[in-house]
């Protein structure tokens, strides 16, 4: 079989900071170049680590007419079009007869559970209700997400989880806060269940908690009201951070906790993980980047999320089995395998277009 073209939908600019744009780095990177060849876009600043890459393209989005590019290079005869979005481009291209799309293999990448979408907006929802039972091949991130799509369905033929880096993410030498720091990263919005996060650092006024990330129509502000009504001196907002600030957050930090309970595998816990700290999360979503009561808890309720934290709070012996043992864990999921995972189901995909 020939070299595999693949163009993947997310922008992968240096500072971009979504999931979905990481992941896709982190694959391309480590695919090898004599099988597949990767085509990504970028705005304005691509990752530097992406250029001059074997195996790689880069192509720069207009600054107009982006929806016109984009539907232009989706019909140039690429074998895979990876981590299709709901976006006009994609829906205007699975909407076109399949005859204007040549053998090209749409894949949908489910990284959540569908009632993620709940709320969102009408636009959204239209793209998604034509955009997600029209692509050719679905993925989940979990068993769990996997299902799901069946509820809908819709069968995921392969489960590809995501991963971390455990070189670049790493423990610092020692964790010495004389108070333990709770840490939460990720997007500042209602979704992610900040709310019940300042009830619970409530029971904890001694105890630091840390909010990074960027606030999403003005839920920021909202938060700041919160927190000033319930008269909550250990909170923190950070704002957003880098990469690298992120990695120094976590190696300053000694729990991390994430009270979302729509997720697939939050990235944030396997990064957290492999610095070495426990995590507390809800067990709605079954994520498997955390082991129940070996490498931090998956409660059913806030009452248990508290009751978990008080543990890991009071006992520092704990929290350092715990992050050693979280720290083991994450290697499982290193990107060096991970990776692989996802090139041999591009690969298949690949072989099933051209066997059909």
């Amino acid at each position: 079989m020939n070299k595999v073209r693949i163009l993947f939908m997310p922008p992968v600019d240096v500072g971009n900071t979504n999931a979905q744009s990481l992941n896709a780095r982190e694959l391309v990177l480590r695919f090898d170049p004599d099988r597949l060849e990767s085509t990504l876009w970028y705005e304005t600043e691509p990752d530097p680590r992406l250029r001059n890459y074997p195996g790689i393209r880069l192509l720069q989005l207009p600054a107009s007419r982006k929806t016109i590019r984009i539907l232009y290079e989706q019909l140039a005869g690429y074998d895979l079009i990876a981590y299709m979005d709901f976006s006009p481009a994609s829906y205007m291209f699975l909407h076109l007869p399949r005859a204007f799309r040549s053998r090209t293999t749409t894949v949908f990448h489910a990284e959540a559970p569908a009632a993620q979408l709940n709320g969102s907006s009408r636009r959204v929802q239209f793209l998604c209700r034509g955009v997600l039972p029209k692509c050719d091949v679905h993925t989940g991130i979990t068993d769990f997400v996997a299902r799901d799509l069946e509820k809908m369905q819709l069968r995921s033929q392969y489960v590809l989880p995501v991963g971390v880096d455990p070189r670049f993410f790493s423990p610092p030498p020692a964790r010495t806060n004389k108070v333990p720091a709770v840490l939460f990263v990720g997007t500042l919005i209602e979704r992610k269940g900040l709310q019940p996060l300042l009830h619970v650092a409530a029971h904890f006024p001694d105890v630091t908690f840390r909010l990074v990330g960027s606030g999403r129509d003005g839920y920021e502000s909202v938060l700041r009201r919160s927190i000033d009504e319930l008269g909550l001196k250990n909170v923190s907002l950070e704002g957003p951070k880098t990469q690298h600030e992120v990695l120094e957050t976590m190696r300053e930090s000694n729990i991390l906790l994430v009270p979302s309970r729509l997720e697939g595998i939050p990235k944030v816990t396997l990064e957290a993980a492999a610095t070495g700290l426990p995590c507390v999360v809800f067990n709605d979503y079954q994520t498997p980047s955390v082991v129940h009561g070996l490498t931090g808890f998956q409660v059913e309720s806030v009452g248990e999320m508290v009751k978990s934290l008080g543990q890991l709070i009071g006992d520092a012996s704990l929290r350092q089995s715990m992050g050693v043992e979280a720290r083991k864990h994450a290697q499982k999921f290193d990107w060096n395998l991970v990776a692989k995972m996802w090139a041999d189901a591009y690969l298949d995909m690949a072989a099933r277009a051209l066997r059909r």
